[in-house]
């Protein structure tokens, strides 16, 4: 169906315990027939928390709706399995979800100031020493970052703004350690959290109106800086069930 159609199929149930289960059916009917890469078969998780209970959702979840939200928004999703509470629940735009992985190569030129600010609001969290999914850390032109869903973190050699190296960080010292052309770094929310967000809804939980585009974007910054802008449990929960239009 998913091959006939040339885009992806969504497969939702009533309950929240069955597609985690069909999910693996569903990969090894694919290995097995090869009819659909079993990669592109994903599960859309939903919440376990409900909107308003002021309880953020626990991390695995966020980090298992990120990853399947920016796939199916780059094209690499056949099979979309769902509950009907993660199909009903209203998103942004493709375009949203599509920025939230970022892809690193060899020889470009990034600011790592800007990248270490995207992978922290993306719910990365800077470490010392990187040991699991979903830490960085940067020392000098170094950075090592894991990326959720990867077997090993990735150290990235910066000379200047030029990434110089890319390679898997082994700590065997006997292993081989082969060159990258390119790194992938998955999210690990939905939401990234920044500033300008947070300044957006305490701007709509105060009834004041506060945009995240054009002039408005001044607005954000001066009630950000005024200080009145906090972490807040469940804000992507709350901007998606009470975003208009």
């Amino acid at each position: 169906m998913a091959r006939a159609a040339r885009q992806p199929v969504l497969w939702w149930w009533l309950t929240t315990k069955l597609p985690k289960r069909w999910s693996r059916c569903w990969r090894a009917g694919c290995e097995l027939t090869g009819a659909v890469d079993p990669a592109q078969v994903v599960r859309l998780p939903a919440h376990d928390v409900l909107p308003f209970e002021n309880l953020s959702p626990h991390p695995d979840v966020q980090e298992q709706r990120a990853a399947a939200l920016w796939k199916l928004a780059t094209g690499a999703v056949s099979i979309l399995i769902a509950p009907v509470e993660a199909a009903a629940l209203k998103l942004f735009d493709r375009d949203y979800y599509a920025g939230l992985a970022v892809t690193l190569r060899r020889g470009e030129e990034v600011d790592v100031e800007v990248l270490t600010g995207h992978l922290a609001s993306v719910g990365y969290t800077q470490m010392d020493l990187v040991e699991m999914p979903g830490q960085f850390t940067r020392r000098g032109g170094i950075l090592d970052v894991y990326s959720p869903e990867s077997d090993r973190p990735v150290r990235i050699e910066f000379f200047g703004d030029e990434i110089e190296t890319l390679r898997n960080l082994i700590r065997k010292r006997s292993a081989p350690n082969r060159g990258l052309d390119e790194a992938q770094f998955l999210p690990l929310t939905e939401t990234p959290v920044t500033e300008r967000l947070l300044a957006a809804v305490h701007g709509r939980l105060s009834r004041q109106r506060v945009e995240l585009a054009g002039e408005d974007d001044e607005m954000a910054a001066e009630l950000a800086a005024a200080g009145g802008v906090s972490g807040l449990s469940g804000v992507g929960i709350f901007l998606r069930c009470g975003r208009g239009g």
